[in-house]
This record gives structure tokens, sequence and C-alpha cells, in this order.
């Protein structure tokens, strides 16, 4: 029985959005920039070639928006988890 709810765990885990488990410092690559309402974002190593963007804020909510002079926005509401991504061009 516990096995199977570590595996189960152990899923959810892994299925997780990216963007969710962004966090501040955070490195990005965008995986489809060609589609404005899911741009596919995944967290990766800021060493890697495909960082494009570095989480400079991460607000909880929908509401909260970001300085778009300096930062690109990325936004995520529903299934309860609702939270705002202020996104900073990445430059090696």
């Amino acid at each position: 029985m516990v096995v199977g709810l570590i595996v189960i765990g152990g899923g959810w885990i892994a299925s997780r959005d990216d963007a969710q488990a962004a966090e501040v410092g955070s490195c990005m690559s965008l995986g489809d920039a060609s589609s404005s309402t899911d741009p596919d974002l995944e967290v990766v190593d800021c060493g890697d070639s495909k960082a494009k963007y570095k989480v400079a804020e991460k607000k909880d909510g929908a509401t909260g928006g970001c300085d778009r002079t300096k930062y690109s926005e990325y936004t995520q509401s529903g299934d309860g988890d609702s939270f705002t991504l202020c996104l900073e061009d990445y430059k090696k």
C-alpha cells in the first residue's frame, strides 16, 4: 500500500507544470513560442543554451501584474493554483 502511494505521488510530482514549479532565480526555456496561450515554459539549468528567461518575481494569485517595462509576464489561473511569473530576458 505504501509503495503504491509513493508511485502515485512520484507521478504527480513528475507531471507538475514546470511554470508552477519555478521559483525566483529559476531559468526557463520557451518550448512552443508560437502559442501565446500555452507557451510551454520549462525550468532548465541556467547554463543550458535553451535558457531564455530568468524568474525575477513570482506572485501568488493571478491579479498581481508585473512591471511590463522590465519583464515579460506569464499568468496561470485555475485548478486552485493561480500565479504570475515576472520573467526577465536571460543573458549569459
